[in-house]
């Protein structure tokens, strides 16, 4: 059973930033800046956790910056009528550019940081981060299927004549999206330098962009974003576990931890599609 809860593990920060990127979806538009955000995130999980000598400060900041960034952003695509898929790309270079400024200015270095007071067991964190992911993954999905404002995201991707009939701000609607999308993707964030007791460059290695593509291929519907989630997941623990046995030994280190990104294509390319 190690090999099941390997794989539930190892899909919790993909799962959260799947979330994120399902929401910002339903409001009809996909959240690009996600891949930026967990990275940006992750530092600042590192770096808050080092000023408050506390984890949960360092969370606390790094959830706060990232939404309000985000959010601000946003509203001023909203005011200048900016295109939002032009937007979300321009906000995941930023938030990457960000992330490489201020680990220069507060750690002088770019490179991957470790400090005593973020240390976490392995084991543990490992363990409590997963519970957290699928908690927050649970009251997403219930948020969104259960409450107003949930309705009113699913509904401005698809009807937004609608909410304009009823007297609803849409652009107000897509905003609260978008900040709902940068929550769970700066918890994935925090989830994965709080698992290396580290910040490393590019920490996110793709996952925002792997949970577009576990949306796309489970069709905005939750179960099949899941199952996409949890068979990326299995190809990420294969790829872990194969280099440890001698007859992969000549293949090349990289093509193993590539596995899952070629799952992804692979699934994408042989999808089946709508009639």
């Amino acid at each position: 059973m190690n090999y099941v809860y390997g794989i539930i593990s190892l899909s919790a920060p993909l799962l959260l930033a799947s979330t994120g990127a399902l929401i910002s979806e339903w409001s009809g538009g996909m959240a690009l800046f996600l891949d930026g955000t967990i990275n940006l995130a992750a530092f600042l999980c590192l770096a808050g956790t080092v000023l408050s000598k506390n984890f949960i400060g360092g969370i606390a900041l790094s959830l706060t910056f990232c939404t309000a960034f985000i959010l601000l952003f946003a509203l001023a695509a909203e005011k200048f009528h900016a295109n939002r898929f032009l937007a979300a790309l321009a906000l995941n270079l930023i938030c990457s550019a960000l992330t490489s400024i201020l680990s220069s200015v507060f750690f002088k270095t770019r490179g991957i940081i470790t400090h005593p007071d973020f240390y976490f067991s392995a084991v543990k964190t490992r363990l409590v981060t997963t519970i957290c992911a699928y908690l927050m993954f649970l009251l997403g999905w219930a948020a969104m299927k259960f409450t107003r404002q949930g309705l009113y995201i699913r509904i401005s991707g698809s009807d937004a004549p609608v909410l304009r009939a009823r007297g609803i701000n849409v652009s107000h609607v897509r905003l609260w999206a978008w900040a709902a999308a940068a929550v769970f993707g700066s918890a994935a964030g925090c989830i994965l330098s709080m698992r290396l007791s580290s910040f490393v460059p590019n920490i996110s290695s793709g996952t925002g962009w792997t949970a577009l593509a576990a949306v796309f291929l489970g069709k905005k519907n939750t179960y099949a974003i899941l199952a996409a989630v949890l068979i990326f997941a299995a190809a990420q623990y294969v790829a872990n576990n194969l280099q440890n046995f001698s007859v992969f030994g000549s293949v090349p280190a990289a093509f193993l931890l590539a596995l899952p990104y070629i799952s992804a294509l692979v699934m994408i390319v042989f999808a089946p599609k709508k009639p």
